[in-house]
């Protein structure tokens, strides 16, 4: 080709370029508002509806699989319990990865399954995370729940599938135990959030209960709207970099964690600033950070101030979420208002569709 021609073809392409350059810019915006508006709620659970528990991390106990499935068959659910879920164990997983996979892809893709809950948290869910299948729980939606390690099912499905799910008690951790006034509060939160009678007719978002005497407080003044997402620090911190990272522009990041020194808490909340998280996020929820040094209370706070006070963006802090018998429940991917000078986090969708 000679250089006259070279150039006649560049003028060309830069002139098409220009031309079509709106209607590219266009479609590339539409693309963009339609990935922020496409996300899709589970139906609220039932009388009648079929509830499956999984152990996709952590071995289990018999006891409060027995417990709680027992309470919500009285209550008028059906429960699957997968046979051999309380007598897997491959060291501290609830079984080999594949068992474990094959189980969770089990009750995504079984029609009959409206809620997938893991019996605990428990290191594990990251090991297969990369083969969970997301387009089927896309096409239909169901409750999934849990906290902690289930983080990481929970950033992977907000990521992959769009799906609210529920950062909430587990049947291992407090469910089983929601008789007992230390768990009343975490019980009834959780319950108001997934079943459809808890519901009134019209009802369209609420404002997320918080217990008496465990108010959470203000860090920073402010209101601000955006997607709920986060949960356990340690697994956010362990999925970024990865396809199942945290999508931070404009959400509403909420954080806990449990038996972690303030250095290692530092380190995280520094991982994500180097990684330009926190100048994304619209606002901040932290939870409950516990230690089994009553004096890295103190410290908590200080990093938190440290790290949070100089963004621009409304902070609440002492949230009733994490590794406490007060855990609320938080529905992870719901469009929310996070209203700092009032400490209160208003749902502005309902979490759960109710027809």
């Amino acid at each position: 080709m000679s250089i006259n021609a070279k150039e006649s073809l560049t003028v060309w392409i830069l002139s098409a370029l220009f031309f079509f350059w709106p209607v590219i810019a266009c479609v590339t915006s539409n693309q963009e508002a339609s990935a922020q508006s496409d996300w899709i709620a589970p139906p609220a659970l039932k009388q009648g509806d079929l509830i499956a528990f999984v152990a996709a991390s952590g071995p289990v106990e018999v006891l409060p699989v027995e417990t709680y499935a027992a309470q919500l068959r009285n209550d008028g659910y059906r429960v699957f319990v997968p046979e051999g879920l309380v007598s897997r164990k491959q060291g501290y997983l609830a079984g080999t990865d594949d068992e474990r996979l094959q189980e969770l892809n089990a009750m995504i893709r079984d029609p009959n399954v409206r809620a997938i809950f893991p019996v605990r948290g428990g290191y594990g869910l990251t090991r297969i995370l990369d083969r969970i299948d997301y387009d089927a729980l896309r096409k239909d939606p169901k409750v999934v729940i849990g906290f902690s390690d289930v983080t990481a099912l929970h950033l992977a499905i907000a990521k992959k599938s769009k799906l609210i799910t529920f950062h909430s008690p587990v049947p291992m951790g407090d469910l089983w135990k929601g008789s007992e006034p230390e768990f009343a509060f975490a019980y009834n939160a959780f319950n108001r959030t997934i079943f459809a009678k808890q519901y009134t007719s019209g009802e369209q978002g609420f404002i997320l209960s918080t217990p008496d005497g465990a108010k959470p407080e203000s860090l920073v003044r402010g209101i601000a709207k955006g997607r709920l997402l986060g949960g356990n620090l340690t697994m956010i911190c362990s999925t970024w970099g990865t396809p199942f990272a945290i999508e931070p522009a404009g959400a509403i990041l909420f954080i806990e964690d449990v038996n972690e020194a303030p250095y290692r808490v530092d380190r995280m909340l520094s991982q994500i600033k180097l990684a330009g998280v926190l100048d994304q996020l619209a606002g901040i929820i932290v939870g409950k950070f516990t230690s089994k040094d009553a004096g890295d209370l103190e410290e908590f706070d200080r990093i938190f101030k440290e790290y949070f006070s100089a963004l621009g963006i409304p902070v609440i802090h002492r949230y009733p979420i994490g590794h406490v018998a007060n855990n609320g429940t938080l529905p992870h991917g719901a469009l929310v208002e996070l209203d700092a000078n009032r400490c209160e986090v208003r749902l502005l969708e309902n979490p759960v569709q109710l027809k």
